[in-house]
């Protein structure tokens, strides 16, 4: 009779540790799913926002010769430090500022500018909700395990 009770319950809680183990297993696969999503998704916004700025540099500096943005012209843009992508970003902004938006010739300048700035946004936000996601339990745990990096934003705080 002992027996019985004993292989009962050890049955049932087999079936318990298995169930909940199945549970956490089924879990984390959809928890790594959902950040190596969020990971591609920031990486391809990294990606078109680094394209972007070296166009605007490039159409700039061929159409105007800035001294702001000469040193920027033979770089990897994707390859500078964050400070130094942030003060690219900077000196684009003046120089912008300086061009007469009206003007036909800097059409595709203005065009490109306001992509620039639309990608920065996009990205900012992007990446803020994927540092949330990496500083929120469960995720966090996966985040270490698969050591993914954060990013840095370019949207100024006000």
């Amino acid at each position: 009779m002992f027996l019985a009770f004993f292989s009962e319950t050890f049955f049932e809680v087999l079936l318990l540790i298995l169930s909940v183990t199945i549970i956490i297993v089924v879990g984390s696969i959809f928890f790594i799913r959902d950040l190596r999503k969020d990971f591609k998704q920031v990486f391809k916004m990294r990606s078109k926002f680094h394209i972007e700025i070296r166009k605007i540099v490039n159409l700039i500096f061929n159409i105007f010769n800035s001294d702001l943005l000469e040193p920027f012209t033979k770089v990897v843009i994707k390859k500078l430090p964050h400070e130094q992508k942030k003060i690219l970003l900077k000196n684009i902004d003046i120089v912008y500022s300086q061009l007469d938006v009206n003007d036909p010739i800097n059409m595709y300048i203005v065009e490109t500018y306001e992509n620039l700035q639309k990608l920065r946004r996009e990205r900012d936000a992007r990446i803020l909700t994927y540092h949330h996601k990496l500083n929120t339990f469960p995720y966090s745990i996966y985040a270490n395990i698969m050591k993914l990096p954060k990013y840095e934003l370019y949207t100024e705080s006000e």
